[in-house]
């Protein structure tokens, strides 16, 4: 089973042990009328889907796919397709993923979307969810739709979910870009510019790559285009990302008035392999230095643990080699990461940071696993100690669990964390946060409460019912969503 870890995706499975494996995404749009509507992309893992007949010696899987949204019970938008997937010959070598793109017109608002999925070929194998889609945007202000990611373009032939001025824009679903893709490509809407600004004014439309580290644009990735203020201007653009190293980033686009003021502004993040990238630097001797103190058994832990503070480049070479590689590569290893960090004392650098590896195996440690290993270490290892924490160990009817708050975290603000002991083995993971790229569940609280509910309901029953909890986090003896909602 593929693993999509990416930003902005939702992993979708199958309630049981069935194969139905699914990332769905969403972007916000507007018509040139000023109705809002919502597109959906559903990916399709095609080795995880039953494969029928058709025809002679060719095979199809075909996927039944409901959208249902609501507002307030109401019922907004509907539809209910069959998607087939594409035929093969070979279902064990031959087989591809595949993409549903449909769009939907939806007022500005909060809705419930249910999303079910049935593999008609395996009908016991199903999918239901319940996602949460905001569509927060006033249609007589300037802003930008979502961005999505654009993996072909063709000249279209016939109007079609996939047809904008012309051309289809086929979307790339994972931002994940490998050393084979060396060029990002991506499509946009600006609208209202002429409304505020009025009809041909002159504006700067800017794209860059930033670094979500420190918000700067990475290298020469930034462009410039004067723009004349229009109803909806498209924004169609591909970069050339061949010597961008490996590395997560942002795809940043911004519209400026002539007074340098920011009118509208949208976010991408996406991630880069590059196999170009500069190698780690082993030529630094670390002899009659304190690494030479340290032994090997502690030397390849704590190379572990340096993992959350790692570029992308030493994240590869500490996830290749921490445990394989010869005792003196890892001491040279060592000792350049924290030279690179700390010139002048690099082991003051590493002193510092062993208080924190110190302190989490000491907390979060156990006799199966070091507290690098664990998600609150990591955590804890990639940004500090928390500004707030709310631990909750025997809180009626509900499993152990703690909410970590950040003020600020590198790219993010009012960061949030949800830990969940199910087990009740004083195991925590990680099961919800509001940070890009960290586990997201939407319906989050109700997994505090499965243990109570004995079995005896279903899954959408026991979802309808915790549901609840979100305009009443008192309703079953939890005070998860007040920790969450108001952090101390």
């Amino acid at each position: 089973m593929k693993n999509w870890l990416f930003t902005g995706l939702i992993l979708l499975v199958a309630s049981v042990s069935f194969s139905v494996t699914v990332s769905f995404h969403h972007g916000v749009f507007m018509t040139p009328d000023h109705e809002t509507y919502i597109e959906t992309y559903l990916l399709f893992d095609g080795s995880q889907v039953r494969y029928a007949t058709v025809g002679d010696s060719q095979y199809q899987s075909s996927v039944e796919l409901t959208y249902i949204f609501e507002q307030r019970g109401i019922l907004s938008g509907f539809s209910k397709n069959i998607i087939n997937g594409p035929i093969s010959s070979d279902t064990f070598q031959n087989i591809s993923d595949f993409i549903d793109q449909q769009r939907f017109i939806l007022k500005p608002g909060k809705y419930d979307l249910l999303i079910m999925i049935k593999d008609l070929n395996n009908p016991k194998d199903s999918v239901r969810s319940i996602q949460q889609i905001s569509v927060a945007i006033d249609p007589a202000k300037i802003f930008f739709s979502d961005v999505y990611l654009v993996d072909r373009v063709e000249d279209a032939t016939k109007l079609s979910v996939y047809t904008r001025n012309g051309k289809n824009y086929y979307p790339k679903i994972s931002p994940f870009y490998s050393p084979q893709l060396n060029e990002l490509s991506f499509y946009s809407e600006l609208y209202n510019t002429s409304t505020e600004l009025g009809e041909a004014v002159p504006y700067v439309l800017s794209v860059e790559i930033t670094d979500p580290g420190t918000d700067e644009v990475v290298d020469q990735f930034r462009f410039i285009q004067r723009k004349k203020a229009t109803e909806i201007e498209p924004v169609v653009k591909k970069i050339n990302i061949q010597t961008l190293p490996t590395g997560s980033y942002v795809l940043l686009l911004q519209a400026i008035d002539r007074n340098g003021d920011v009118l509208a502004a949208r976010s991408l993040p996406f991630k880069r392999f590059n196999e170009n990238q500069k190698d780690i630097d082993l030529r630094r001797n670390p002899e009659n230095t304190f690494v030479s103190k340290i032994s090997e058994d502690s030397l390849r832990t704590l190379c572990y643990c340096m993992i959350y503070q790692g570029t992308d480049a030493e994240i590869t070479y500490i996830e290749n080699n921490w445990k394989e590689a010869e005792d003196e590569e890892l001491r040279r290893f060592f000792y350049s990461f924290w030279q690179d960090r700390n010139p002048l004392d690099p082991r003051l650098e590493f002193a510092r940071y062993n208080q924190m590896v110190k302190h989490v195996q000491e907390e979060y440690g156990n006799n199966t696993q070091h507290g690098c290993g664990t998600d609150r270490g990591r955590i804890y290892l990639k940004y500090g100690e928390p500004n707030s924490m709310s631990i909750v160990r025997n809180e009626s009817r509900a499993y152990p669990y703690e909410i970590w708050h950040y003020y600020k975290i590198p790219g993010k603000s009012n960061a949030k964390f949800f830990f969940l002991d199910a087990k009740r083995i004083n195991e925590f993971t990680l099961a919800h946060s509001n940070v890009l790229g960290e586990p997201y569940d939407n319906l989050w609280y109700t997994r505090l409460l499965r243990e109570t509910q004995g079995g005896s309901q279903s899954t959408q029953e026991h979802q309808q019912e915790a549901m609840g909890l979100e305009n009443d986090p008192y309703s079953h003896g939890s005070r998860a969503l007040d920790y969450w909602n108001n952090p101390r």
